[in-house]
């Protein structure tokens, strides 16, 4: 006897929820729709037909012979085993017919597609899908699913009263502490100028920022969401200290200690992106140092040159570790030659467009490294192959759909990329 089909284990994919919130649920009303959808959940192997358990026929448990006549509950015990038998036999007959299977097929697409809206548009109120075989059972009940909330993901995790309780207190505090900062440099700028505590705190997490292992802020996945705020709130405090200057701002110090501690940051967080940020903060930064003082003082002369500067071995180190990080081989080539006055400091403009120059430069090397690997592989050496990869959920990789992309794939959207 064939397997029934409605006997089935649910394995619903993340990656695949923005394709299935795009199809029409309307497909299902007609029969070769929903079995349409119904292979295409099985082609994603999201799906999974399970052998219904085997059940024997079990009849009346007739004696042998027959020495007496049975008893009226006898009788009544072996009328009530054959029904028993009939019904089984009768359901499991129409669990395989046609109109079964079809209507199984619709629930379960029908089921899918809810599934991909609720993920999309309720994450904060997802529901997981149970581990367990998730079948109609013996009687062919209905499909069952685990409401139990999603506990594992960042995205919909629900939140427990110690949580919210954490969060608050580490939010509360680090304002506090950005309150107090402010105050300090505010206090130190118009009574005692020797009193600056807030720059002992940059200075102190900057050394500690340093004695991490290299990139431990790299892998995102590990760090709980309440971390991830913290970084937020931390590098736009230092981004508005290091570009805030004049009256009730920070200090030329407490601006260079700000600078060096997200750069700091930027590097521990091991990618393009914050790196890209912190030479946008110097340039800014160096911008509005020079343009806020006036030029008639001296003194604030002396104090612009001051606050446009950044620690020379800081920048250096940062320079030796980003090519270390990328197993870049080789001579620097770089045209900008940071220079250092006599306090150890060079200029914060020079110092932005040297960390921009060694980006282009190992950009330039992971490219070479990657054509050489290319033509070394037996392809075409004078063609430019372009991969794409990741999320596409808008679709930023132009691939025509929405699914996320796993693998590195060619890419049809680049017929003739240059470089």
């Amino acid at each position: 006897m064939v397997p029934c089909q409605t006997h089935v284990l649910l394995k619903w994919q993340e990656h695949f929820n923005s394709s299935w919130a795009a199809e029409e649920g309307l497909k299902t009303a007609k029969r070769h729709g929903a079995a349409a959808l119904y292979d295409k959940l099985l082609h994603n192997k999201e799906l999974v037909t399970l052998a219904q358990p085997v059940q024997e026929l079990v009849g009346p448990r007739l004696p042998d012979f027959e020495c007496d006549a049975s008893a009226a509950a006898e009788k009544e015990e072996y009328l009530s085993s054959l029904l028993r038998s009939q019904r089984w036999l009768a359901h499991r007959m129409l669990t395989q017919t046609s109109y079964t299977l079809a209507l199984h097929r619709r629930l379960v697409v029908l089921q899918r597609i809810y599934y991909a809206f609720h993920s999309k548009y309720h994450d904060k109120f997802r529901v997981q899908l149970s581990s367990k075989c998730t079948e109609g059972g013996t009687e062919g009940g209905p499909l069952e699913i685990s409401a139990e909330p999603c506990l594992s993901g960042a995205a919909g995790k629900v939140k427990s009263g110690t949580d919210v309780l954490i969060e608050m207190g580490v939010r509360t505090g680090l304002s506090l502490l950005f309150s107090l900062l402010q105050q300090n440099w505010r206090y130190a700028a118009s009574v005692h100028p020797e009193s600056v505590l807030c720059n002992d705190v940059l200075a102190t997490a900057s050394s500690v920022l340093a004695s991490l292992p290299p990139l431990s802020l790299a892998n995102e996945n590990k760090i709980p969401s309440v971390g991830l705020d913290c970084l937020a709130q931390v590098a736009n405090f230092l981004k508005k200290t290091a570009v805030s200057s004049g009256l009730g701002g920070a200090d030329p110090t407490g601006r260079r200690l700000a600078l060096e501690l997200l750069l700091g940051l930027a590097m521990q967080r091991g990618s393009l992106k914050f790196l890209l940020e912190w030479v946008e903060v110097a340039l800014a930064a160096s911008m509005s140092s020079t343009t806020s003082v006036p030029s008639s003082s001296s003194s604030s002369s002396m104090g612009s040159q001051q606050s446009a500067a950044a620690s020379f071995d800081v920048i250096q180190q940062t320079l030796l570790q980003m090519r270390q990080y990328s197993g870049f081989r080789g001579d620097a080539v770089n045209t900008q030659v940071l220079m250092k006055d006599a306090d150890g400091l060079c200029q914060l403009s020079q110092a932005a467009i040297v960390v921009f120059e060694e980006i282009c430069n190992l950009a330039s090397y992971c490219l070479s490294s990657c054509s050489t690997n290319a033509a070394a592989a037996g392809s075409e050496s004078d063609a430019v192959m372009v991969y794409v990869w990741g999320s596409n959920s808008s679709h930023q990789l132009a691939e025509g759909t929405l699914e996320k992309i796993l693998l590195p794939k060619v890419t049809q959207g680049f017929s003739d990329a240059q470089m």
